[in-house]
């Protein structure tokens, strides 16, 4: 069972609304689905229509030790069809004060009633409290991954680092890694500042920002003021692509045992480590065009306003048109052939997607990935493909060593 935790400790940045409608998106797609409430305010039961005097038990009793003997059925609400969630009460906010030598046993409950859960669901979204404590903590000593909603605002963006490391203190604690992302939400594309600390957050948190946005929605409110997930208030609405795009981008990440390391490590190490094994089952990738031009510094393309990849003085850029709701990735012999390691940026104010990686001069192929789908770059002719494999042509480019100023 895929387990996220959904934290921050700041209120107000959307993760509520992210773990409510990530995992209302997820049953809908067929994955049997968990919605676990660890907030004392019982947010998750409000923007779900469970009336808050009918809740027993919940992520409370299991908290509390009560739950052991307990079938795990008999804690949790069914919202909908492979929708199941475990609401909270206040009196959870008991557990939070705890502490004693039984603090650590008190820390492993969540974890130890979800291993019972394993059959039973596919996926598990964890919605933590606006704190960072023993609830947060039993969140993410039973998590696999978890996600930090960071809001597009100037406040947000002060706290952003002593969030991460904050939360990285707390999972040095457990004695394991914990791969995490920081997504940005509550995003108000036509603000010059938003787009301003994006880019801010992207030069700071690359390559663990997720590369799409979560806008600000008046559809959002509005579902939660009728007690639904946006995906059945407003369906094939923009909120839902939203969120069907991050649930989308996460579905691509390489599950495995071996998490992300620090923010502050090298790109490029960290994706030979995580996702080396998708190169080792990859197909063998073609070999390069024969009619390869060099990149050139500063070179553009002026009938696609420089569409494409061009060299600059801090590596090679790729930029491509889109829309705000696509997710834009590049994948090449240069990043494992991943399809998510290199995302593309959206810059709302030029209104194209961009990335720019640093390469040593040699021979590339790379591929575009637009919504999960890769393909050649269509601003570049020099491509090759397999014989007879039309879906694996490539886009070829070749950087030349930088010359040497007399």
């Amino acid at each position: 069972m895929r387990t996220i935790a959904i934290v921050n400790q700041k209120g107000g940045c959307g993760k509520t609304t992210t773990a409510i409608n990530l995992a209302a998106l997820s049953a809908k797609r067929g994955a049997s689905t968990l919605l676990v409430d660890m907030d004392p305010q019982s947010h998750c039961a409000a923007g779900l229509g469970i009336p808050e005097e009918a809740i027993e038990g919940g992520s409370t009793s299991v908290m509390r030790g009560e739950a052991d003997a307990i079938d795990p059925a008999e804690l949790c609400w069914e919202i909908g069809h492979r929708f199941h969630v475990l609401p909270s009460t206040v009196l959870l906010s008991v557990v939070e004060a705890r502490t004693g030598e039984d603090s650590a046993d008190v820390q492993a409950r969540l974890g130890q009633f979800l291993a019972r859960c394993r059959t039973r669901f596919d996926a598990c979204f964890i919605d933590c409290p606006p704190a960072l404590g023993v609830l947060t903590f039993a969140a993410l000593r039973a998590a696999s991954e978890a996600i930090i909603p960071v809001e597009t605002g100037y406040f947000s963006l002060q706290g952003a680092r002593r969030q991460w490391d904050t939360i990285e203190a707390l999972i040095r604690r457990m004695g394991r890694s914990l791969p995490r992302w920081i997504v940005p939400t509550i995003h108000d594309p036509g603000s010059k500042l938003a787009a301003k600390i994006l880019d801010t957050l992207s030069q700071e948190f690359e390559p663990c920002l997720a590369p799409l946005v979560i806008r600000e929605h008046e559809s959002l409110r509005e579902a939660a003021s009728l007690g639904q997930p946006v995906c059945d208030f407003d369906p094939g609405g923009s909120a839902e692509r939203d969120f069907a795009a991050l649930l989308d981008w996460l579905e691509t990440l390489p599950r495995t045992d071996s998490p992300l390391s620090a923010i502050d490590e090298a790109p490029a190490s960290r994706a030979s480590e995580i996702l080396g094994r998708l190169q080792k089952v990859r197909p063998e990738v073609p070999q390069p065009a024969d009619r390869l031009a060099p990149l050139h510094s500063g070179e553009t393309q002026p009938d696609h306003d420089g569409y494409g990849a061009s060299l600059t003085s801090h590596g090679v850029r790729f930029r491509q048109p889109g829309r705000p709701d696509q997710i834009v990735a590049v994948c090449g012999d240069f990043n494992g052939w991943s399809t998510s390691a290199t995302p593309l940026r959206w810059n709302a104010v030029h209104g194209h997607f961009e990335a720019t990686v640093p390469l040593p001069p040699g021979t590339y192929r790379y591929q575009l990935v637009v919504d999960g789908r890769p393909g050649p770059d269509p601003f570049n002719g020099d491509t090759a493909a397999a014989d007879g494999e039309e879906a694996s042509t490539t886009s070829t480019l070749l950087v030349e060593p930088v010359p040497e100023q007399a």
